[in-house]
């Protein structure tokens, strides 16, 4: 007999090394350990042997259905085939198992044969968890942002499949609402083992490593817990910073419509501040834009950085006071009252130059700014 004709592909790789060797019992243990697996990954349900089969094939919602359930004769297939399968492991594979048995090949063939038929049965039949289905449902235009729907929801993940699903979830990034994955993702994280987490940080390593979509890396720093970033690689995270600073240095803000004019990715670096490999390079270029001729510029900074450069550096650096001591001499009255309203640095903290120039600021008389639009 040609066994190899007789069984699913995928089962005859897992059973060949094996049978070729004449190995007879280890090909039905391999044949045993294949239809485990696949219960496994089917159900997305660990374990083994009896509990693995009435998990998967049991109660009145399995989670795997070989048929819709609907009749008396559909439910005794479903009953009858979770029956089966518990003679099969307790009566065939846990004797091979324990003791030594030598089968002999012609009744390996049958065993094979049989496993064949009940594998390619579990193959064909649905289960009761559909990725596709989950994604959807965390897509939903009607996803509540709460910790707890978000857990509720992957009360339904079974544990094997939550990496996956996190998978085909980024495969759908250009529809994420950041303000629902979020929450969704802090929770499933919480979810997710050591491996998982270190998986998950290699898949964003190497789209950040080559993307050229702005709308990627801002979903990603919108939407992902700022504790993941240092654990992407180091060149992903230096190319994505360095966009950042790329978009902070064209950052402009029109405070007449209220609009930001350039640099808009460059506004969601704060996420990340307290983590940045590029934290003087970032420092350097907000000192350089809060001495801009260009108003716009400098209020692109007090708009979306200034109040968070605490988390870039816990002292004030000798370039930002020099920028901000300039500004105040110049009579700058919008960094005088950033620093009198909210300061990112206690003022007890201030170095004497800045105290100084804080202390004896003017206000310029007010110009022409021709940064904005004139009304005639």
């Amino acid at each position: 007999m040609n066994l190899e004709t007789r069984l699913p592909d995928s089962l005859w790789e897992a059973v060949r090394s094996n049978y070729e060797k004449r190995n007879f019992t280890g090909a039905v243990l391999d044949a045993f350990y294949f239809l485990s697996e696949l219960l496994r990954n089917k159900s997305g349900i660990e374990g083994d042997g009896q509990s693995l089969i009435g998990q998967a094939l049991g109660g009145a919602a399995p989670k795997i259905k070989l048929n819709r359930l609907r009749t008396e004769s559909e439910q005794n297939i479903q009953k009858g085939m979770e029956q089966v399968l518990r003679g099969l492991y307790q009566g065939i594979r846990n004797p091979r198992s324990h003791d030594k048995i030598a089968d002999k090949e012609e009744d390996a063939q049958a065993l094979l044969i049989f496993l064949g038929y009940l594998v390619k049965q579990i193959d064909q039949a649905k289960a009761q968890f559909s990725r596709s289905d989950f994604v959807r449902r965390v897509l939903d235009p009607d996803f509540v942002p709460q910790e707890r729907y978000s857990e509720l929801l992957i009360a339904d993940i079974p544990p094997r499949a939550r990496l996956d699903v996190f998978l085909d979830l980024y495969q759908e990034i250009e529809h994420w609402k950041p303000e629902h994955m979020s929450i969704f993702l802090k929770v499933l994280f919480a979810h997710l083992d050591e491996n998982e987490i270190r998986q998950v940080c290699e898949v964003l390593t190497e789209d950040l490593k080559v993307s050229e979509d702005e709308a990627t890396l801002r979903a990603v720093l919108a939407s992902f817990p700022p504790e993941l970033w240092p654990r992407i690689g180091e060149v992903s995270r230096i190319r994505s910073e360095n966009k950042l600073i790329r978009a902070i240095r064209e950052g402009r803000f029109d405070k007449n419509s209220n609009r930001c004019r350039g640099g808009a990715l460059g506004t969601w670096s704060t996420v990340i501040f307290s983590v940045m490999t590029l934290k003087a390079e970032t420092i350097d270029v907000i000192a350089r834009k809060l001495c801009a001729g260009s108003i716009e510029e400098r209020r692109y900074v007090l708009k979306y950085l200034f109040s968070q450069m605490r988390e870039l550096s816990e002292t004030i650096p000798k370039n930002i006071v020099t920028a901000l001591c300039s500004r105040l001499k110049a009579g700058d009255a919008e960094i005088y009252a950033e620093l009198e309203f909210a300061p990112p640095w206690l003022e007890d903290t201030w170095p004497k130059d800045l105290k100084a120039a804080y202390v004896n600021f003017s206000e310029a008389v007010p110009t022409i700014d021709f940064d904005e639009d004139i009304p005639f």
